[in-house]
């Protein structure tokens, strides 16, 4: 029998932090850190959807020639927003949902009604908790997991790392002792590398040593040191096995708040299960 998909109003969020096209840029940031939320919609006089901004949209277009000598409350949300965002039907299921998440390469849709109001979001998030609370029991982890994701040593530099994230489609990096896993790493752990910074590690000090100054004196000198993928990682994650229940990863990732969760295989490290991972599944058969 197939399954019985629950529907997107029972696993949106409602209401929605919503703003104006001729809101400023300064007000939609003060939203994002008030509600904590990534995404804001943009919607006309009538709460049709007309537009999303999102956090990264922000970081990447506010670092732009156009923008950067712009203070944010000069900036109107029509001028940075991505238009026309692709919408559902709250009596819609929740597969619908992660299919359009997934053709469209979106983490979050706009929740309308029959005549295209807003009225609630739906993300990622609320995918996982869907399958994580009525489809578990069709899949096993090892069915939809992510293999070979990239491994570094904790001594390696967070350039390394930033480069290897892109290499693979989890995005993520595993942190990695000899063979036993030590941590993870993803990309808003090492954000700062936008502009690189050279630092001292533990926990910002600088290293000290004494060497021969010039005309012969001894004196200090202060040795900054590039960070290590151990000063950036996520230490000791949760992780699953290959042949567990792919709703015990769900569940993993709702109880911890976490966005990926690394596969372990005696001991060792054999694959990472994303949200990405979870949509496919619900959304595949």
């Amino acid at each position: 029998m197939a399954p019985m998909y629950p529907r997107v109003e029972e696993y949106m969020s409602s209401p929605v932090v919503a703003v104006s096209p001729q809101d400023t840029v300064s007000h939609v940031r003060r939203l994002m850190l008030r509600h904590r939320v990534g995404r804001i919609i943009v919607v006309n006089e009538a709460s049709l959807p007309v537009g999303v901004v999102t956090r990264s949209d922000l970081a990447r277009l506010l670092g732009t020639e156009r923008f950067s000598r712009r203070s944010l409350d000069s900036i109107l949300v029509e001028e940075v927003m991505t238009p026309s965002p692709v919408t559902v039907k709250l009596n819609r299921s929740v597969r619908e949902a992660a299919r359009l998440m997934l053709q469209h390469g979106v983490s979050g849709l706009p929740v309308v009604d029959d005549e295209g109001r807003l009225v609630g979001i739906i993300t990622k998030t609320d995918i996982v908790r869907a399958y994580a609370e009525r489809l578990k029991g069709r899949y096993r982890v090892r069915d939809y997991m992510y293999t070979d994701p990239p491994e570094v040593g904790p001594q390696h530099s967070v350039f390394y790392v930033a480069d290897l994230l892109d290499s693979h489609p989890s995005r993520r990096v595993l942190v990695v002792d000899g063979e036993r896993l030590t941590g993870i790493i993803a990309p808003s752990d090492i954000a700062f590398l936008d502009n690189p910074p050279i630092v001292a590690r533990e926990k910002g000090k600088r290293v000290r040593r004494f060497a021969e100054l010039p005309k012969g004196r001894l004196g200090p000198v202060y040795k900054y040191m590039v960070l290590v993928a151990e000063d950036v990682m996520t230490p000791n994650p949760s992780s699953v096995g290959p042949d567990e229940d792919l709703g015990a990863a769900a569940s993993l990732m709702l109880q911890g708040g976490y966005s990926s969760v690394p596969v372990v295989e005696a001991e060792r490290p054999v694959g990472i299960i994303v949200k990405h991972n979870l949509l496919k599944a619900l959304a595949e058969k």
